[in-house]
């Protein structure tokens, strides 16, 4: 056998191709195969028997060449055997050479596709389950077959279904819905029965060969497909947890477990002594870290500080001629009021 690397790819486009029905693909391009020592026998006193049993089925012909080649003698069986083993060596040398062709890598892809559809396959019925209630339009047809062949004897079965189709159509909505209830309560007694069978022994069995058929099949794609198993690492929910328990056990046995007094004398040691000197380190820490904050933060040049500074001078020293200005304005007002008050009184 010649081993072929195939694209997956073009493999499972021809899977896609097979149906439900599909058989087994032949190569016709490939030299035929050879006949066994025993099939050459059988090809010439196939006729010596069919004439002492005139009539016979083909059963009891085949019965009768298997009892004559029983009873043949070496010598007899020898010119035979030698003849088949001479045409499997030609068959042989004509094998090597066609595996070499691109017919037989297609064939060879066809029949992995076919593998692999035949992994595909559904499991069997649950023979011991309740049988599928029937709907609205199936109860109606069942109940009206049999009035449309007694009017039409020579009616064909797809003529039938479309006369059962045309009248589930013209019903009235009143007429209809006493097959619609019909269906619904036929739908409850097989919901009930379905739950009872599922508690059953019987279906447990079912589910479990059902499971290992998946299981098998789904390995055989791999193995065709070429899919390797990934060897998964415990998580650490998986892991024991007696294992955990032990290591902190171990780690306890190791530390010694000081006294109550030591423990007190600290506790009093801690409450007289001052601020520990990693606190005071903290914060010159956090002192030297806004420091550097601000040596990184990028100083604004001379020019600039200066032409600010100017624009500032200049904006006070408006206000300040503009408050001037409304100052004098305002004693002037004054004044001409005081003027025109005298005059009046003149």
């Amino acid at each position: 056998m010649v081993a072929h690397d195939f694209d997956m790819e073009e493999v499972m486009e021809i899977e896609h191709t097979f149906g439900k029905r599909s058989k087994k693909p032949v190569d016709d391009n490939a030299p035929k195969r050879v006949l066994s020592a025993y099939f050459l026998f059988a090809n010439k006193m196939r006729p010596q028997v069919m004439k002492k049993h005139e009539g016979a089925s083909m059963a009891i012909v085949g019965k009768e060449i298997s009892i004559l080649w029983k009873k043949a003698s070496s010598s007899e069986k020898a010119p035979f055997e030698k003849k088949s083993a001479a045409d499997k060596k030609i068959y042989a040398s004509k094998m090597e050479k066609y595996q070499k062709t691109s017919n037989y890598k297609k064939h060879q892809m066809r029949m992995l596709a076919w593998k692999i559809h035949e992994t595909k396959k559904p499991f069997r019925k649950d023979e011991n389950a309740p049988k599928r209630s029937l709907s609205a339009y199936m109860l109606y047809a069942a109940s009206v077959r049999k009035q449309i062949v007694k009017e039409n004897p020579d009616i064909a079965v797809s003529e039938v279904m479309g006369e059962q189709s045309v009248m589930w159509k013209a019903l009235g909505n009143s007429e209809r819905q006493k097959w619609v209830d019909k269906a619904t309560a036929e739908k409850k007694k097989f919901d009930t029965k379905l739950a009872r069978y599922m508690k059953t022994a019987d279906y447990q069995k079912y589910v479990e060969e059902r499971d290992a058929y998946k299981a098998e099949m789904k390995e055989k794609r791999n193995k065709l497909m070429g899919v390797k198993k990934r060897a998964r690492t415990p998580t650490k929910a998986q892991k024991s947890p007696s294992k955990k328990k032990a290591k902190r056990s171990a780690r306890r046995s190791r530390t010694p477990k000081s006294s109550k007094s030591r423990s007190v004398s600290r506790r009093r040691r801690s409450a007289k002594s001052p601020k520990s000197p990693k606190r005071r380190s903290r914060k010159r820490r956090e002192k030297r870290k806004a420091s550097k904050r601000r040596s990184r933060t990028p100083k604004a040049s001379k020019s600039r500080s200066k032409s600010r500074s100017k624009s500032r001078r200049s904006s006070t020293s408006r206000s300040r001629s503009a408050k001037k200005r409304s100052a004098s304005r305002t004693k002037s007002r004054r004044r001409s009021s005081s003027r025109r008050s005298k005059k009046a009184s003149e």
